[in-house]
């Protein structure tokens, strides 16, 4: 530009003249400007790049105090899941001796019933002994008791006779 203005300025008028060497200078600026232009979206960038760091280091701040409450608000429920975790344990322990017992109660049932059998079997071969005895003996328990009763009508009817003849 600054060339064709060069080769023109003898024909123009000293007012057009005048008016025309800032336009000349144009592309001399060009440079610098695009240089500017490049600089302002640099700083734009850079600035848009701050301030986005700054909202991030905002929010992970937020994130940091978040973090240290939310310790002291675990470490209560922590430490009651802890007690809860030692009670259910011991009840574990408490519900296996108890399997253990049960299990070792089943094994020994086999065993129980085998001897109560025998006791059964003993039972019975003494009821049928008993039988064979109260077979042995004369009479009937009903009998005996009678003959018992008369005997001692009588010994009472001695005894009285003997009193009375003392205290004549």
């Amino acid at each position: 530009m600054r060339r064709i203005f060069l080769a023109i300025k003898d024909n123009l008028t000293p007012n057009l003249a005048k008016a025309l060497i800032p336009i000349s200078n144009i592309e001399d600026q060009a440079s610098k400007v695009k240089k500017a232009q490049r600089n302002m979206i640099d700083h734009e960038a850079l600035l848009a790049k701050k301030n986005s760091n700054k909202q991030e280091a905002k929010e992970l701040a937020q994130l940091i105090d978040n973090l240290k409450n939310s310790s002291s608000k675990i470490e209560p429920e922590l430490n009651q899941l802890r007690i809860k975790c030692a009670e259910l344990e011991k009840e574990l322990e408490s519900v296996k001796a108890t399997i253990e017992r049960h299990e070792s109660n089943l094994t020994q049932i086999p065993n129980a019933i085998k001897q109560k059998k025998q006791e059964m079997l003993t039972k019975v071969k003494e009821g049928k002994a008993i039988r064979s005895s109260l077979e042995s003996i004369p009479g009937s328990a009903e009998e005996d008791k009678q003959q018992i009763a008369k005997l001692d009508a009588i010994r009472l009817k001695a005894l009285r006779a003997i009193h009375d003849a003392l205290n004549l």
